[in-house]
């Protein structure tokens, strides 16, 4: 009996394979990086100008470039689209927006771009731009830890202004405990609109609205991010600055809100 079982047992493993060569382990294949983040940086025209930008990125693959002073102090150029990430390389494409009033080199104010980068997940992201006016530069960023603070209607509700250059109050937003929120400008724009969470871990909420009643009049939908400025006093100085990037086919918006 010890003999057979000995004899079913090699021609179980033989029919397996055992007792045969061994076979060489697979490589398993690369890990897509996670593009998400929020960035800080520089960005460059043509190899002549370079300027602050601001990143914000998300794991679902959607960007927004924010190009701060592009055409003059207190302007903003916006770049705004889709990417996909192999490996570590990132292409991505979308639309590029002059500030309010400017235009491109081309006379347009949107025109398509696309760019090429490498990313260091949660590190540092630098590459290419190029657009088809055949404007081109590069651009290097920073990944900014503020991007891992969680996310929750409770901490994005209240009531947010966008001040001028004197303080004054140019806009008055109320987001309510829901999401839902409204706003009211000191030159008519009225707006209505929803906050969403993309995911409660990182600090990146969805932001649709719909402006009445002025020349930007339309549909618009983007992103915010909470930031901190210091009030000197701890329990009012974080989560009290939100950056709003939203866009359409035919303009970007960039909303300085603070509470």
């Amino acid at each position: 009996m010890r003999a057979l079982n000995l004899t079913l047992l090699l021609l179980v493993l033989s029919a397996c394979g055992g007792g045969g060569s061994v076979t060489a382990p697979v490589n398993p294949p690369p890990v897509d990086a996670d593009p998400g983040g929020f960035w800080l940086g520089t960005v460059t025209y043509d190899d002549e100008t370079s300027e602050e930008l601001i990143a914000i990125t998300t794991s679902t693959g959607r960007f927004t470039l924010i190009s701060v002073d592009s055409f003059g102090p207190d302007t903003v150029g916006q770049y705004i689209g889709t990417l996909m990430v192999d490996g570590n390389n990132v292409t991505g494409t979308g639309s590029a927006y002059a500030p309010a009033g400017a235009t491109w080199d081309d006379g347009s104010s949107v025109m398509d771009i696309s760019i090429n980068a490498v990313i260091d997940e949660q590190a540092t992201m630098s590459g290419t731009w190029s657009a088809d006016s055949g404007d081109a530069g590069s651009f290097e960023l920073e990944y900014d830890s503020e991007y891992e603070r969680d996310s929750s209607l409770s901490i994005i509700d209240g009531v947010w202004y966008v001040y001028d250059d004197t303080l004054n109050a140019e806009l008055t937003l109320t987001v309510e405990t829901g999401g839902a929120f409204a706003g009211q400008g000191n030159n008519g724009c009225q707006s209505t609109g929803l906050v969403s969470i993309i995911d409660a871990a990182f600090n990146v909420y969805g932001w649709d609205v719909t402006i009445s009643n002025c020349p930007i009049a339309g549909d618009y939908t983007g992103f915010a991010v909470l930031g901190d400025i210091d009030t000197g006093d701890p329990a009012t100085s974080q989560n009290n600055v939100a950056l709003v990037s939203i866009s359409n086919d035919q303009r970007a918006l960039m909303l300085p809100l603070e509470r």
